[in-house]
């Protein structure tokens, strides 16, 4: 392999070359945010003669390799992960980028005594060509005769003991990893503290010191008291007495707390143990005695962890046997007048310990050797150093109670959810308004503008909190990018006569996280443009209508959305929906609505760019095939993208729930299940041939429109927005054939 690579250096390098001239050219014509991706057709970029070598990674990596004597390795595995299997969580554990400039979210590099590989996603390999040192050789998934990263390995680095850090290598990958060498001469070998963080003594980010808030029960609709006790009774049924809680996306919701560790998700590193038998619980905080006692960052937050948790200052179990106000603990009911009578139970306490890696390895080995400890629950998403701390007869691996319990949201939360979605649609509306009346007036905007503006109308919710991702904003082909983030030296500007398309969502206090996505055209599209978008809507009306049996995944009716898109020789390489936290992630699992089990934009999912089939014997869930519950939230997002010439999405948030009353139901035992969008706000009617609506689509769109009014416009008139008023009931009139 490595002869027939080296053959091709020349080849790869000129042809790469060409490509880059001609995107250049390109970006002359279409703007600033013009397509940079290298087209599929390129996977391998070899050894760089020609670029610039970075002192700051070059430096590291001869530290790094200075160090593997010591520990008896030719080779070190490097991956984007943190310690809970996130993907460059933080600027202080992006130790990949630190070794080699590395500047996307999805890699795996191994660093040898002579060479420097990495593989990368599709979306990261044109960037990385750019920023990784010249000595570095990339292979992009996927691409043409690109080998599997284990299949490189077994021919390039056979003999060679290979370490790794357990904790920063997720289980179900160390073991793949594992079954691939096992009759091979290649050794995989545990390096127990990490070999970047050992030489990565230069210009560090700082871990995060943020202040993590209480989440009240009137808004959280249960205590973490009661969640727990919900999670023990999950753990007896399946025979299990201790609870590992390592992702990042559980701590927060089981007890009930938030904070904006990671920009947008208001999420925290942290970890938990719940002993069942022991009828106890440990949470380990960085800095846990500062968090404990810190004064509440959120203004309508009035208590601190340490009297949430019932914890002293240090931390240890503090129970209260005197009732307190019931804002803050218990469960809740819900009536149309909002939340009411919240039951109080402030007895239950738990330990919070120090955020340490060690510390909490130390004390899963210690929970699992008892001998009256049966099994130990474990996230498939674990790392290798937690998997290998319980005795392989005691481990049961699977989703954990926690991903699927927050995933059906009791109805506080839904509550919640709904009513965030029907304001943040309103705010939504006042900016599209006023930007089409401004565009059309001749005035200036460019995309950057388009993206700051639109937080100025959710800053004016009471409960808004933040954005709940960086809002994707383009026009005409800059459109295009699946991932379009606009700078203010970048930034195309909005005209009459291209597309506009914003994906924007927020954070809200009242447990609600938002996620939409319009597209819009202020002047005469042309006919492709209107078929296009109009198929796109065809897939959300069939989406959002759709009755399945209960029981269904996300796998099953992904073809209803991509179907009208088929039917012209087009696709969308994204999901169709993804689930969504209550003031959560964005993009919080455990479910997708997509035909592949691809974790990652692009060709292939990115462990088929690690392991050959045989060796993928290990797998995460494929969220595409977890069942849809009610009272469940996912999005609904078809779209078409034409790298430099088209983009179009459209995207609601949808709740869902039971259909009654089907014609033929009392004949079947089947319960069925259906969408309700939380989206409200109109289509462009700018783009829409109507001539090639059925019916029953139609009738469907009036509907959502009527929804419109009803729900959204009185919020308009709260905030006294006429001109927004006016823009619904323009776009919400009747559709007649």
């Amino acid at each position: 392999m490595t002869r027939t690579i080296e053959s091709f250096n020349w080849f790869y390098t000129v042809f790469v070359c060409l490509v880059s001239i001609f995107i250049t050219a390109r970006g002359h014509d279409y703007g600033s945010e013009c397509a940079q991706d290298i087209p599929h057709n390129v996977g391998f970029l070899p050894h760089r003669d020609n670029c610039s070598t970075n002192p700051i990674t070059s430096s590291r990596v001869k530290k790094l390799r200075d160090l593997f004597d010591r520990n008896g390795i030719d080779a070190y595995l490097i991956s984007t992960e943190d310690a809970h299997f996130r993907h460059r969580s933080s600027p202080h554990d992006s130790r990949l980028a630190a070794i080699s400039g590395f500047p996307g979210s999805v890699g795996v590099a191994v660093v040898t005594r002579t060479r420097l590989v990495l593989w990368s996603d599709g979306r990261a390999f044109s960037a990385a060509s750019e920023s990784v040192d010249c000595e570095w050789e990339l292979f992009r998934k996927g691409g043409p005769g690109v080998p599997t990263m284990t299949t490189w390995m077994k021919q390039e680095l056979n003999g060679y003991v290979i370490g790794a850090c357990p904790t920063y290598l997720s289980s179900v990958w160390w073991r793949n990893f594992e079954t691939s060498f096992f009759n091979s001469r290649i050794q995989l070998k545990v390096i127990e503290n990490d070999l970047v963080e050992e030489i990565w003594t230069d210009n560090r980010p700082p871990e995060n010191s943020v202040t993590i808030n209480a989440l009240p029960t009137q808004f959280s609709g249960r205590s973490w008291q009661d969640k727990i006790r919900d999670m023990c009774t999950e753990m007896e049924k399946m025979g299990v007495d201790v609870l590992v809680i390592s992702d990042l996306d559980e701590s927060p919701w089981l007890f009930n707390m938030r904070s904006f560790e990671f920009g947008f998700r208001p999420h925290f590193f942290a970890y938990a143990i719940i002993d069942r038998q022991r009828n106890a619980a440990r949470l380990y905080l960085h800095n846990h005695t500062s968090i404990l006692t810190r004064k509440p960052s959120d203004p309508d937050i009035h208590i601190t962890i340490k009297e949430h948790l019932n914890t002293d200052i240090h931390g240890n179990c503090l129970p209260k046997s005197t009732e307190k106000d019931g804002d803050y603990s218990g469960s809740c009911m819900v009536t149309d007048g909002g939340v009411q009578s919240c039951t109080v139970d402030t007895d239950a306490c738990l330990q919070v310990r120090e955020y340490d890696i060690k510390a909490v390895i130390e004390d899963i080995r210690e929970v699992s050797s008892r001998p009256q400890t049966r099994k130990v629950w474990v996230s498939i998403f674990c790392n290798q150093a937690i998997y290998s701390a319980v005795p392989e007869a005691k481990i049961y691996q699977a989703l954990t109670p926690v991903a699927m319990n927050k995933f059906i949201r009791n109805p506080v939360e839904t509550k919640g959810m709904i009513e965030s979605n029907y304001v943040d649609a309103a705010a939504a509306i006042r900016f599209f308004a006023k930007l089409e009346n401004e565009i059309k007036q001749g005035k200036d905007w460019t995309v950057f503008q388009a993206f700051h503006d639109i937080a100025n109308y959710r800053k004016q919710i009471p409960y808004f909190r933040s954005p709940a991702f960086r809002t994707l904003t383009g026009s005409g082909p800059s459109a295009a990018h699946l991932y379009n983030l606009p700078t203010r030296e970048r930034s195309r500007r909005i005209t009459t006569k291209e597309i506009f398309m914003q994906d924007t969502g927020g954070q809200y206090l009242n447990s609600g996280t938002t996620d939409l996505t319009r597209t819009f055209h202020y002047g005469t599209p042309t006919d492709q443009e209107k078929e296009i978008y109009t198929r796109v809507l065809m897939a959300l009306v069939d989406m959002s209508k759709l009755v399945w049996p209960k029981g269904r995944t996300g796998h099953d009716i992904d073809a209803v959305a991509r179907h009208h898109l088929w039917e012209i020789g087009m696709d969308y390489s994204h999901e169709t929906g993804h689930s969504i936290g209550s003031y959560g992630g964005v993009t919080e699992g455990p479910a997708k609505i997509s035909s592949s089990m691809s974790q990652f934009l692009s060709d292939v999912p990115f462990h088929a760019s690690i392991f050959t089939p045989d060796e993928n014997k290990y797998r995460f869930p494929d969220p595409s095939d977890i069942p849809l519950e009610d009272n469940v939230f996912l999005t609904a997002e078809p779209g078409f993208y034409q790298v430099g010439k088209i983009g179009i999405r459209l995207e609601n948030v949808n709740r869902v729930q039971p259909v009654l009353g089907l014609k033929y139901q009392n004949t079947t035992q089947c319960r069925f299940l259906g969408f309700e969008p939380i989206t409200l706000i109109p289509f462009e009617p700018n783009l829409i041939i109507y001539d090639m609506l059925s019916l029953p689509q139609i009738e469907w769109i009036n509907g959502y429109h009527q929804t419109v009014l009803k729900k959204i416009v009185p919020i308009l008139k709260d905030f006294k927005d006429d001109d927004a008023i006016r823009w619904v009931q323009e776009r919400t009139q009747p559709i007649k054939r």
